[in-house]
C-alpha cells in the first residue's frame, strides 16, 4: 500500500493507519444486492412486494452505485457512534449519517421495533421454532436446523432479500439465525422495524468483529 496515499487518507493519523493494514484491508466487501419490486410483481411474488412496501424498504432494496474499495474501507476504520450518529471522514471530508440521511438515501423508516440478533424480546409473540415451522414445505416436519432449503418458496425468497441486502453477511446464508428470522417475521407480519436502527447495528457490528465483512458499500 502506498504510504504517501496512506497518509492522505488518515490525515497522519497512525493509529488509525496501522488499523487498516492490519484489521479492516483484510475484509471483504460484500457488494449490495438489488431486488426490483416489478421483478416481483411480474413473478407473481405480489404479496412480498406489498410486505416490503409497508416496510418502507422499496428504496433501500432497489438502491444501486459504483463501489470504491479502499474508500468503503477508509470509511469504516474511522467509523463512530456518538449520540445516536454515525460519523466518519474520508479523505478529510467528515460526514455524519443520521436518521435523516437514512431516511433521504434509502427511504428506510425511523420508528419501528428495534430487533437484531440477541434482542428479539420486544416483539413478544414471536418464537424462533414455532414459526419457522409455519414457514417450512413441508407441515408436521418439526425444525431440526434453520435451513432455508425448507421454507416455501416465498419465505425462502425472503430470506435471500433479509441475508444478502437487509442485514448482509459474506457466507453462510442457507442457515438462518434469531436475528433473520425475527425480522423476517416482522416483514410477514406487519411488525413495524425500526430499519435505521437495525442497519446501524450491522454496520458497527461489522467493524468490531473480525469475521464480518463489510456491508452496504454502494
Amino acid at each position: 500500500m502506498n504510504q504517501g496515499r496512506l497518509e492522505i487518507w488518515f490525515e497522519g493519523h497512525e493509529d488509525r493507519t496501522q488499523t487498516f493494514l492490519i484489521e479492516i484491508n483484510r475484509k471483504q466487501i460484500i457488494l449490495h444486492k438489488v431486488i426490483r419490486m416489478s421483478w416481483l410483481r411480474v413473478e407473481n411474488f405480489g404479496n412480498l412486494e406489498q410486505h416490503l412496501k409497508t416496510q418502507k424498504l422499496k428504496t433501500f432494496l432497489e438502491l444501486s452505485g459504483k463501489v470504491y474499495p479502499d474508500l468503503v474501507k477508509v470509511f469504516y476504520v474511522n467509523l463512530k457512534f456518538s449520540n445516536g450518529v454515525l460519523k466518519s471522514s474520508v479523505k478529510g471530508v467528515e460526514m455524519e449519517i443520521t436518521r435523516q440521511t437514512w431516511k433521504d438515501v434509502g427511504g428506510l423508516r425511523q420508528r419501528g421495533v428495534q430487533v437484531r440478533k440477541g434482542e428479539t424480546s420486544v416483539v413478544d409473540e414471536f418464537n424462533m421454532v414455532q414459526y419457522f415451522n409455519q414457514c417450512v414445505r413441508n407441515q408436521g416436519e418439526q425444525a431440526r436446523n434453520f435451513h432455508v432449503g425448507r421454507l416455501r418458496v416465498e419465505e425462502r425468497l425472503l430470506a435471500m432479500v433479509v441475508t444478502k441486502i437487509i442485514m448482509p453477511r459474506g457466507s453462510n446464508h442457507a442457515t438462518l439465525n434469531e436475528g433473520d428470522l425475527v425480522v423476517i417475521y416482522c416483514i410477514q407480519n406487519g411488525v413495524m422495524v425500526d430499519w435505521t436502527y437495525t442497519n446501524r447495528d450491522h454496520m458497527m457490528k461489522a467493524k468490531r468483529l473480525t469475521d464480518f465483512k463489510l456491508p452496504y458499500g454502494n
